[in-house]
C-alpha cells in the first residue's frame, strides 16, 4: 500500500468513527463503488499525467491522474427529508388587567401590562382630578406607542387594549342608563 493509500484509509476510518454511516448511506455507498468498479473495468486505459507536488521538509510527491476519471462520490450521499411546518390552532388567550391607582407611582405598571399585550380597565375613582390628568395623559401616551386604542366606558373608567385588541361597542344605549 503506498503513503497516500494508507493516509486516504485512516482518513476514511476517522470519518467513519466521527459521522457514523446510516443504512440507508452504507447502501446506495455499496451501490455507487459497484457501479463506478464496473465502468472502470469497462472504460479504455486513458492517458496518464503525473503531477509534482511539494511537501513541507523539501521532498516531493508525484501523483499521476487519468483523464478519464469520474470525481469520487460524496462521504455521505444526503436524502433529502421533506420539511415540515407546524400549524397550530391555538387562539391567543385576551388578558385584560384592572387597575384602580391612588396615585402616579402605578402608572409604570400599566404601561408594561400594555407593552406586554394585555387589555387593561383603569378605573379613575380614587384619584384626585389633577392626578388622573397625568395617570391619564402617560397610559394614553403608552397606549399610542404600541399602536392600541382608549376607549371610556364611564365618566371614570377608561379600557386600553393593545394593537391586535378590537373594542367594538355593542351597546351604546346600555352605557347612557
Amino acid at each position: 500500500m503506498s503513503g497516500m493509500e494508507t493516509i486516504k484509509g485512516k482518513f476514511q476510518g476517522l470519518i467513519d468513527v466521527l459521522m457514523p454511516w446510516e443504512d440507508v448511506e452504507v447502501e446506495e455507498h455499496k451501490d455507487a463503488a459497484a457501479e463506478t468498479s464496473q465502468q472502470q473495468a469497462v472504460a479504455k486505459p486513458a492517458r496518464a499525467a503525473a503531477q509534482e507536488y511539494k511537501v513541507s521538509g523539501g521532498d516531493s510527491i508525484y501523483v499521476e491522474r487519468t483523464e478519464a476519471q469520474e470525481p469520487a462520490p460524496s462521504f455521505r450521499a444526503r436524502t433529502q427529508h421533506p420539511q415540515l411546518t407546524v400549524h397550530t390552532t391555538k387562539i391567543p388567550e385576551l388578558r385584560v388587567q384592572i387597575y384602580v391607582p391612588e396615585n402616579f407611582d402605578q402608572v409604570t405598571d400599566i404601561a408594561d401590562n400594555l407593552k406586554s399585550g394585555k387589555a387593561v380597565v383603569v378605573n379613575y375613582e380614587r384619584v384626585a382630578v389633577e392626578e388622573q390628568r397625568r395617570i391619564c395623559d402617560f397610559v394614553n401616551g403608552a397606549c399610542y406607542v404600541v399602536n392600541g386604542c382608549a376607549k371610556r366606558i364611564s365618566e371614570q373608567i377608561v379600557l386600553y387594549a393593545p394593537e391586535g385588541v378590537d373594542v367594538a361597542e355593542a351597546m351604546p344605549a346600555a352605557l347612557k342608563d
